[in-house]
């Protein structure tokens, strides 16, 4: 189901409104749904190339509101779902700056509302993106174990791009814990998936799952598995499909891992320095702890050492990015 179809059918409005802004009064209970749901589409589109710095508060704010509009006259399916998307959106900002305890909090709250929304797809979604947090912050044993309830929430009727896009996040996962066979086994699954999708993006994704976005977890999972060459095929062909900075900023610091692991360390710190660039740019503590970490596993003779070594001096100096 796309979105434009998703927020005519369950949300029961139309797909333009959010879009175009209504300037009548909110009447209806579908008007009201509109109005609330707006914003987060908005700050979904804008999270990649805005900083969190400034939309985690906006967010967060919404949350407050929105929490307060459904407990009043919202109480229903569509109303929770509401809650899911926004609370997940505040989870996700949260994560990106660097504030793990609101991260975890706004996920537990995310799936709360999606199984108060009862819908099976977003209950999915919610819980498989607090399983990829664990996996992300160290912790894939318990990632897993949140990875694996998502999937218990898809079935013959889940869209392609869904079972593509768990598939990608289990096999991140598997190769964490160095479980080759099953790593290997949702790759498969993941690339068999993202091929069968249409163009449409799909609900609750903005954007089409596609063969190149998995390609990303792909390399991933190949470099947790050793299997370096394979990891490098995999970023040439997932780079060039990802175009917002913060995005692109994570996949070049985890392919510069993979070249200190390969002992090619100026090419590493070359991208450590893009990557970084774009970190305080965009308010991105994910992207700066990436970069710190992977500091710390390279020697100081590679040509960028020194000013990578300065720009993170200058992050404890600085009294703002």
């Amino acid at each position: 189901m796309d979105r434009k179809t998703f927020l005519r059918s369950t949300l029961g409005v139309g797909a333009g409104v959010a879009i175009t802004g209504a300037t009548g009064l909110v009447g209806s209970q579908d008007d009201l749904v509109s109005a609330v749901s707006g914003p987060t589409q908005y700050y979904r589109r804008m999270e990649s190339s805005v900083s969190s710095q400034y939309l985690a508060p906006a967010a967060e704010g919404h949350l407050q509101l929105a929490k307060q509009i459904v407990q009043d006259k919202l109480r229903s399916s569509k109303g929770f779902a509401i809650l899911s998307e926004v609370a997940g959106l505040a989870a996700w900002l949260a994560a990106d700056r660097g504030d793990s305890a609101t991260a975890r909090a706004r996920y537990k709250e995310s799936i709360h509302y999606a199984e108060s929304s009862r819908i099976p797809l977003l209950v999915s979604y919610m819980t498989a993106s607090l399983g990829h947090y664990a996996v992300e912050t160290g912790d894939p044993r318990r990632g897993l174990y949140f990875l694996d309830r998502a999937a218990q929430y898809q079935d013959s009727r889940t869209p392609a791009a869904a079972r593509a896009w768990l598939a990608c996040l289990r096999a991140v996962a598997y190769g964490a814990i160095g479980d080759r066979a099953q790593t290997l086994d949702a790759l498969r699954t993941a690339q068999r998936n993202a091929d069968r999708q249409t163009s449409d993006a799909q609900w609750p994704w903005m954007f089409a799952f596609t063969s190149a976005k998995a390609a990303r977890y792909q390399s991933s999972a190949l470099a947790a598995l050793g299997d370096y060459s394979g990891s490098c095929t995999a970023y040439a062909t997932a780079i060039p499909a990802i175009t917002a900075p913060k995005p692109r900023s994570l996949a070049k610091v985890e392919y510069a891992n993979l070249l200190v692991t390969m002992r090619q360390e100026e090419e590493a710190c070359r991208l450590a320095v893009e990557a970084l660039q774009a970190g305080q740019q965009y308010g991105s503590e994910r992207i700066v702890e990436r970069v710190r970490d992977l500091r710390s596993r390279m020697s100081t003779a590679c040509r960028d050492a020194e000013l990578l070594d300065h720009m993170l001096i200058g992050l404890y100096t600085k009294e703002r990015w």
